[in-house]
């Protein structure tokens, strides 16, 4: 009888840690960029390298909720704003870049208007934040994001996934794993 609600306390402990993994993992509102570091722009027209493309990608927002956005470079806020008006599809994807010389003044960036009125304005690091609330002043949901506009980018780091997310999972999978062998030498 023991053992067998030590089985049942491991099985319903790692489904749980599996589940709040999962959970941690498919959050709703989601920005994703694929570079850490772009380069900006030096010529006219429209980049044609890969180095100075800016691939993004942003949704899973609640269509009843407003959505909110705020940009900033380097600290310096560019623009925040509000709206029950939401993009017409889920998710928004596109690639952005940067211009090094000129003034731009409203520029598009991420699928929002944003002023940016000297060239400089475009090089440092950019956080991108995207947030819902419900009832107004209470954020239900957010996701951000941070990369760097450069002349040069330094080497490209690799990405590290986060350690709560893996310790949740891992530890999901190593107690079915427990499991799985109580089950298996109780049959012997």
């Amino acid at each position: 009888m023991r053992k067998s609600w030590l089985r049942g306390m491991l099985l319903g402990v790692s489904l749980a840690l599996l589940l709040a993994g999962g959970v941690a993992l498919a959050q709703g509102l989601y920005f994703t960029i694929e570079k850490e570091c772009v380069e900006c722009w030096p010529g006219t027209g429209a980049p044609t390298e890969d180095r100075y493309l800016q691939p993004f990608a942003w949704g899973g927002w609640n269509p009843q909720l407003e959505l909110c956005h705020r940009f900033s470079i380097d600290g310096e806020l560019l623009g925040e704003y509000c709206s029950d008006l939401l993009p017409p599809e889920d998710p928004v994807t596109g690639t952005d870049w940067f211009h090094c010389e000129g003034s731009m003044g409203g520029v598009s960036m991420l699928g929002f208007d944003v002023d940016v009125s000297q060239p400089e304005d475009f090089l440092g690091e950019w956080v991108v934040r995207f947030w819902q609330e419900n009832p107004p002043g209470t954020v239900v949901d957010s996701a951000s994001g941070t990369f760097l506009v450069a002349e040069v980018c330094p080497e490209a780091v690799e990405f590290v996934p986060e350690p709560g997310t893996l310790m949740l999972l891992g530890s999901g999978l190593a107690g079915l794993a427990g499991y799985a062998t109580l089950r298996w030498r109780t049959r012997e």
